[in-house]
């Protein structure tokens, strides 16, 4: 008597094979949905439970891991309130320098013009010559 050999497949007649369209989840999900797993903020059965994934999203979490775990570990945390705060007194230190420089600047450019009409109108040498004709 010969052995027959039974494969689960043989007898899948009722079931139906559901394709799924990977396209219709976001880059930005996918990205969002691997940091939340990997910082433990959320589980597989969770995401999966939660955004309706297929049954089979353990195996297409580690294809994404593999995809864009790399650029979650380059990306930059998010800023505290504390550094938010920093930062606002940075960029309004930094407008109060760009102002004084202009000021500087004009306040040099008067002096200039003030010293380039005094040698001229009075034949003054205020400016030393630079070199050896001094």
């Amino acid at each position: 008597m010969e052995k027959q050999t039974v494969n689960l497949t043989d007898n899948m007649e009722g079931f139906k094979q559901i394709e799924v369209d990977y396209k219709k989840y976001e880059t930005s999900f996918r990205r969002w949905l691997v940091q939340e797993i990997e910082s433990k903020r959320m589980s597989l059965m969770e995401a999966r439970s939660r955004f309706q994934l297929p049954y089979f999203f353990d195996q297409l979490y580690k294809d994404w891991q593999r995809k864009y775990s790399e650029e979650i570990i380059l990306s930059l945390p998010l800023m505290t309130a504390e550094e938010r705060i920093n930062l606002k007194k940075l960029e309004t230190r930094n407008k109060e320098l760009e102002k004084q420089l202009e000021l500087a600047q004009m306040r040099l450019t008067a002096v200039n013009t003030m010293i380039d009409i005094a040698e001229k109108e009075y034949k003054l040498e205020i400016r030393k010559k630079s070199g050896p004709k001094q």
